[in-house]
């Protein structure tokens, strides 16, 4: 299989719709204003690639679990609203605060993670912003499809990290999802290298399909676990 990242480009249509899900059916993710897929990464910059694997959620099977029950009461007086997408100072200034607080390496910008200058943005795109007061805490990102949302990313204050603000946002999607009659949550991927995307898991992890790329098929992350999906890497995608 061909390891290296696998791009669509948007028609004058753009990843709208249905169009968007059956990319993400088919295991395309979103990065800036194009689809891509892969079977591995690089960890942060060391110079290694690690395996990967996509990951959605059933939004109607999802019974969040006890962390996520905990999480919802915790940011329970936080104000919650959702609307369309943009990018403004408040959002720079809240991403530069968080760039400079996680261990890993990100875009100098928000504006720059999420948009490509030269091409027209060809997405359907939302926010779910979370604030104390008038104070923004929390931004997260997501795309619409028909049926699917697929969350982008999601960034907070690190003065409000015990609030597990990151996992409040995916709830918050997932919530919105649903009362879109949406069937899926797309979260990006897991691997098998790194615990850093575990937490993808956390609503409901019975509820979490992975997909298999020789197979094109989505089957139930708990019927496989890592060590499956390791040995599945090694065999058939390196």
């Amino acid at each position: 299989m061909n390891k290296q990242p696998q791009c669509i480009i948007a028609t004058e249509h753009g990843f709208k719709g249905h169009m968007l899900d059956v990319c993400l059916s088919t295991g395309y993710y979103r990065m800036q204003h194009l689809m891509f897929t892969c079977n591995d990464t690089q960890a942060d910059g060391d110079g290694y690639n690690i395996p990967v694997f996509w990951l959605r959620t059933l939004l109607r099977q999802c019974q969040p679990q006890r962390t996520a029950l905990t999480i919802q009461k915790k940011c329970s007086s936080f104000h919650v609203s959702i609307k369309r997408a943009a990018i403004n100072a408040e959002v720079e200034d809240l991403y530069s605060l968080y760039r400079g607080h996680v261990p890993f390496n990100t875009s100098a910008t928000c504006e720059s993670y999420l948009y490509q200058p030269e091409i027209p943005n060809p997405f359907e795109s939302m926010m779910v912003e979370v604030r104390d007061g008038d104070k923004l805490v929390a931004i997260g990102y997501f795309d619409k499809g028909a049926e699917a949302i697929a969350g982008i990313m999601n960034i907070y204050h690190p003065q409000y990290q015990r609030y597990s603000l990151g996992k409040f946002l995916i709830l918050q999607k997932m919530q919105y999802a649903v009362l879109q009659n949406m069937q899926y949550y797309y979260t990006g991927y897991i691997s098998t290298g790194t615990t850093r995307f575990d937490y993808k898991t956390f609503p409901d992890p019975s509820a979490v399909e992975v997909f298999l790329p020789i197979e094109k098929k989505w089957v139930p992350y708990n019927w496989l676990g890592k060590e499956f999906l390791q040995d599945y890497y090694f065999n058939y995608l390196v």
